[in-house]
């Protein structure tokens, strides 16, 4: 563990201690190394491939081979950290991420031509956002960290900057799906049964996945968000540190 990891756990247990609150204690976490496995760090439920190719350096993945994670318990409330890249980015076309719905609707999160963007699918009403500029580069592992708070509040972040931040008034970002199941690097079944010969989806690598859902509403990691909100971004604060020293 470097000095910046020491650093980050004894803020985190400083700030538990002083407000006598377990939120982290009482969370839910699930790890995914993917060297070589699937399974679960602890022993929870593992991800299923689509057809992808797994070895030592994680999981590769092409068109719709990506993966899915159910049982987590993940709804309203949750951190999601992924590590991974795509071979293209300059693409024209859009590559899905994260799908929250079960593949049943186009809206989601995707890789705009590096690019971050939160798709609403036209006339859902759902909520939209994309980042600023490009974040993300052929080949390039990149740290995607999303959360969402019990208000609807969902932020993204990559390599531990701020992406964007929007509100979900319908749930379209809820994990609302049978066992609350996450699809990642999958496109949607209502985009491929109107142009099956223009996937949505990608190819590339992911090597690092894990979950959040704590145990109480807690809200995301806004600044000034309060004490909770400030526990919850120490999360992911240092998963995205512990990402950082693997890359280096």
């Amino acid at each position: 563990m470097t000095k910046l990891s020491r650093a980050v756990v004894a803020y985190i247990s400083a700030v538990i201690m002083s407000a006598g609150v377990a939120s982290i204690a009482g969370a839910d976490t699930f790890t995914y190394e993917l060297n070589g496995s699937l399974a679960e760090s602890n022993g929870g439920p593992s991800l299923v491939s689509y057809g992808g190719t797994l070895s030592s350096s994680g999981y590769f993945f092409g068109i719709n081979q990506g993966l899915s994670l159910s049982g987590t318990g993940a709804f309203d409330v949750y951190s999601i950290d992924i590590h991974f890249y795509f071979d293209d980015v300059s693409a024209t076309h859009y590559q899905r991420i994260l799908d929250f719905k079960n593949r049943t609707s186009d809206s989601g999160l995707y890789d705009s031509g590096g690019a971050l963007q939160l798709f609403a699918s036209s006339g859902s009403g759902d909520p939209s956002a994309v980042s600023a500029g490009q974040v993300f580069t052929n080949g390039t592992m990149a740290d995607l960290l999303v959360t969402r708070d019990a208000s609807g509040h969902f932020s993204a972040y990559v390599n531990g900057n701020l992406a964007f931040s929007v509100m979900d008034t319908d749930g379209s970002t809820r994990f609302s799906g049978p066992d609350n199941i996450i699809y990642f690097f999958m496109d949607d079944f209502v985009s491929l049964t109107n142009f099956p010969d223009q996937p949505e989806a990608g190819t590339g690598l992911v090597d690092f996945i894990q979950v959040t859902t704590p145990a109480a509403s807690v809200p995301g990691p806004i600044a000034g968000a309060g004490l909770p909100g400030l526990i919850f971004a120490s999360v992911g604060l240092l998963g995205w540190c512990r990402r950082r020293q693997k890359i280096a």
